[in-house]
Parts: C-alpha cells; structure tokens; sequence
C-alpha cells in the first residue's frame, strides 16, 4: 500500500512550484481574451511576446512586484492563447502552435490556486490531445500531454492503471524526438523522463539508478546548468540513490552559482534557487539523513 501510496504522489519536477512566501500568493482569475482570429499569425507572435516578457527586470531576490508582473504577463499570454486555439476558421496545424503556447503558459502555477491550476491542466491535456491527433510527431505537444495528465494523475491515480508510467515515460523520450538527454525543450522531457524513474515505484516502472543515470547524462550538455531545475533534478537523482553527500555538493554549487545569464527563463530559475536553499537548508539541519524528496523538500 505504501508503493501505491507513492506512485498516486508522482512529482514530475518540470513545472513552476508555489513560491515561499505567503505574500506572492495573490489572486488569478481565469481569463477568456478576444483575439482577431482573422490576423492569427500577428495575434500568436503577441501572445509569444507577451509571454517572454515574464521575465522583464527580474533578479534576486525575488520581490511581489516582481511576482505580480509575472502572474500578469503569464495570464495574458495564456487568455489569448486560449482564444486563438479555438479559431475554428483557422488550419488545424496551425492553431497547433497557439495550444503549444497555452499548454506552456498553462503550466506556471505561481500564487494559483489548486482547483484552477487543475481546471487549466484540464484545458491543456485536451488541447495537446487534439494537437497530437493533428500531428502525432508533435514533441512539444508529447510533453505538455504527458506532463498535464501526469499532473492530473496526483491524488486520483487509479493502482489498477499500471501502464500509466510506463506511458508517461514513453511520452517524455517521444517528447526529446531522437535528441541526447538534456538537448530538448529547456530539458523539460530530459528531467520528466528522470523524475518519474527516481519516483514512482520499481513495480510500476522506477529505476533510481537509470534516473541517475539519464540526468547524469543530461548533464554533460554545455547548457544543463542554464535551468536551475535541471540542477535539482540531479541533485535529487544523487540523494535518492544514495549519495547525499553529492547531492548536498550539487545543491552547494547550484546555490553559490546564482542566476544563470545564460537562460532566459530568469523568473523559473529564482524559484528554483529559493527551491534549493530551502533542500540546502535540510540537509545542512540534519546532515546524512535523506531531506524528505519523497515529500519534495522543494515545496515549502
């Protein structure tokens, strides 16, 4: 019961988590945007702009301004997006980049509240299965699709549905499309494809040393450390098999090295140093004892 237990708890560690202070959580409604679905291409490209603007003035520490002025940009992106995925005068294939956009912006749950973030995993699993019905080849719509209904999994797993991990996994290689571990989409199927080995239990398909393995692998990439999550990733794929004291030399480093300026994902990445400090934190509290990644020491 306890291995079912941990396998309804799958943690991808590929999505935004909640930020630590109480403060930056504020309020998000769900938007509907109009858009001119008769200037499609113009609308996408700015959405698209709006969206990487998240990232405008951020630095450490983060503060709410800074907070609130993601969730905003976040939002917009993600109403319109919605809106010119639904264009129905629009090609098919084509609306298939508007979903790709819907289902990233769909996925930056910070200050949301659970019901919402689930009724927006909800809007993405449907729009990445119609993306894939269109273009079965797709490998950003295999990583939203694997990544929201591994998402929407969490707390309502059925154990009967062993073929569920083994699925999501195949999604998440299908997602890299032949590429190294580490060279796809910011890493994110490289580190989907490595958590669910390091977490879900070996009778339903985990593999702590092959999840090692893989982010280890990962990790030879010129530009691995460019995302702060694929340092904790190994940090965590170091702990679970073992080795706490590299874990702890991974996370030292990551913390000492700061914000990358080589990503442009400044946002995602300061979470995930305040992530980091706080699994630094346990470990430095009680040395030689594993700090809880079943629990996800990253979520305070």
């Amino acid at each position: 019961m306890r291995a079912v237990a941990a396998l309804a708890l799958i943690l991808l560690g590929f999505g935004n988590r909640a930020p630590a202070a109480d403060d930056f959580r504020t309020p998000s409604p769900a938007l509907r945007v109009g858009c001119r679905c008769a200037e499609f291409d113009r609308e996408l490209a700015e959405a698209e702009r709006i969206f990487a603007s998240r990232e405008d003035d951020v630095a450490m520490p983060l503060t709410p301004v800074m907070h609130d002025r993601f969730r905003a940009r976040v939002d917009q992106a993600y109403g319109r997006a919605d809106c010119l995925a639904g264009c129905a005068e629009v090609p098919e294939s084509r609306r298939n980049r508007a979903r790709v956009l819907l289902a990233e912006t769909g996925f930056k749950d910070d200050s949301l509240g659970a019901p919402e973030w689930r009724a927006r995993l909800a809007v993405v699993l449907a729009a990445t299965t119609r993306c894939l019905e269109i273009d079965p080849n797709d490998a950003l719509c295999h990583l939203w699709h694997a990544s929201s209904r591994g998402m929407l999994a969490r707390g309502s797993w059925n154990p009967i549905n062993l073929a569920l991990p083994y699925q999501l996994m195949a999604e998440f290689r299908a997602a890299r499309a032949g590429a190294p571990p580490g060279r796809d989409h910011d890493g994110n199927a490289t580190r989907g494809e490595a958590s669910m080995l390091l977490k879900v239990p070996r009778f339903a398909g985990g593999d702590p040393a092959a999840g090692r393995a893989l982010i280890e692998e990962a990790a030879r990439q010129p530009d691995f450390s460019c995302r702060v999550a694929n340092r904790l990733v190994l940090a965590e794929a170091r702990g679970r098999t073992g080795d706490l004291a590299g874990a702890r030399a991974e996370l030292t480093a990551t913390s000492a090295a700061g914000l990358p300026s080589c990503s442009p994902q400044r946002y995602e990445n300061a979470i995930s140093l305040e992530e980091c400090a706080r699994c630094l934190a346990r470990l430095d509290e009680v040395p030689g004892v594993d700090p809880g990644w079943d629990q996800d020491c990253r979520r305070p």
